[in-house]
């Protein structure tokens, strides 16, 4: 009875996102890129059983925080078996000495974090030794803490657009998708469009002008469930969605801290 409850809730909510960013997108201004968005589920301590629902609803992404809680998941029997076409997306803080692991799961589809030229490098180098002969580059996007927050992880935004020459220059095996940010939680939207929108806006023009890349080329990843519809009306092409997906998260034995979570 339970995994019944479970599979109508996750679908209802889950196509009731999906109406809601492609009302949203119908409402963007003509002048942005016409790039459809794309919805990650993020499903982060929340069951395999969950994520194979949403998956049979048409859902292929699906975003974690942690690497330990992704490398499960995704080595885990019943989504191997019945999610073969899932793309993951890692949203979370990423640590050096956690890239071989991370970079070990399969389906990974794009880090969303890179914040640093340095862990660029070291993700650059993991990536070639474990595609071996393939030519596969693996996408990333590099974070921006656009909103100054000690609790954000992120690079200042001075610094995007070296960090983007960096690796598209210096990196072969990534491939510059684009650039992400959590900004501040709980912004009132009555005060005008969000500045932390706004910003990654602002940053995403200056990389591809000063980088010669099509505006269309530099996804934007910023949204997650209690902005995403403003977030997609402004020009984001990836939000991330999850407890009006998945419900309220639980977290055993440990309370989270709040300033240092992702509230998607």
């Amino acid at each position: 009875m339970w995994k019944v409850a479970m599979s109508e809730e996750v679908a209802k909510a889950l196509q009731s996102v999906v109406e809601r960013v492609n009302q949203a997108a119908a409402r963007r201004p003509k002048t942005l890129p016409a790039v459809p968005p794309r919805l990650v589920a993020v499903s982060k301590t929340k069951p395999p059983e969950m994520v194979v629902e949403a998956y049979k609803q048409g859902q292929r992404n699906f975003g974690e925080n942690y690497v330990n809680e992704l490398v499960d998941k995704a080595s885990d029997p019943l989504i191997l078996e019945s999610c073969p076409e899932i793309k993951w997306h890692f949203i979370g803080h990423l640590q050096k000495n956690n890239v071989n692991k991370l970079l070990g799961v399969q389906n990974l589809f794009l880090v969303e974090t890179i914040d640093s030229a340095k862990l660029a490098d070291r993700v650059n180098s993991s990536w070639q030794r474990i595609r071996g002969a393939s030519t596969q580059r693996l996408k990333v996007m590099v974070q921006i803490n656009t909103s100054g927050e000690q609790s954000k992880h992120g690079l200042p935004p001075e610094d995007t657009v070296n960090t983007v020459k960096h690796i598209v220059t210096q990196c072969p095996a990534l491939h510059f998708s684009g650039l992400m940010t959590i900004g501040r939680y709980g912004y009132n939207l009555t005060l005008g469009p969000n500045p932390d929108f706004q910003m990654l806006l602002s940053r995403r023009q200056e990389v591809c002008d000063s980088l010669k890349l099509p505006m269309e080329d530099v996804e934007l990843s910023m949204g997650m469930s209690t902005d995403f519809e403003h977030a997609i009306e402004v020009g984001s092409t990836n939000v991330r969605v999850g407890s009006i997906i998945f419900g309220n998260r639980e977290y055993p034995n440990r309370k989270p801290k709040p300033s240092n979570k992702f509230y998607c």
